[in-house]
């Protein structure tokens, strides 16, 4: 691991969908608050999140990449949606670009997120997760579902990574 970038959220107290705003640790400073990067110097990214159901609905929350430096947004990991007060979760969620998805798959743009997280089934590889290039930098778009009275705390640490080469004799 070499780098370290960590979001803390806190997710909409009434329905709705919200990108997330707060400053993001050890994220460049040209980029906007919400944001992380810069990520295109990086082979893959460990991204590891911890979700806890909102009061009274439930929450969904994605990862999106911004191809074109933050005008459009699309998502790349949807992780399983935490019913109401649900207790905290941690899921870890590599992105890479060794790995690549390699059939089509529906996403969302902006705010407006479409991937779907399916869970392994029948000894087939579950979904929820769009491996290729990944863009230089991140948001969180975080979904409250009806009858949300309260948010709650979402922190997402990502820590990308490169190939590490040998010398020789090591």
């Amino acid at each position: 691991m070499i780098g370290n970038f960590v979001f803390t959220e806190t997710s909409p107290s009434a329905p709705g969908t919200v990108a997330s705003s707060q400053p993001v640790q050890n994220a460049a400073n040209y980029l906007p608050a919400g944001v992380c990067g810069p990520l295109d110097d990086w082979e893959a990214l460990d991204v590891i999140i911890e979700i806890q159901g909102a009061t009274g609905g439930a929450l969904a929350v994605y990862l999106q990449g911004s191809p074109d430096g933050g005008s459009t947004w699309y998502d790349l990991i949807a992780w399983p949606s935490a019913t109401a007060a649900s207790p905290l979760k941690f899921y870890q969620s590599p992105l890479s670009l060794a790995t690549t998805t390699s059939y089509p798959v529906l996403v969302g743009k902006n705010l407006v997120p479409a991937l779907v997280y399916a869970a392994p089934t029948g000894g087939n590889v579950g979904t929820g997760v769009v491996n290729g290039a990944f863009s230089d930098r991140v948001r969180l778009v975080m979904v409250a579902g009806v009858g949300t009275t309260a948010g709650s705390v979402v922190v997402c640490r990502i820590a990308p990574q490169r190939v590490r080469v040998r010398e020789h004799g090591e």
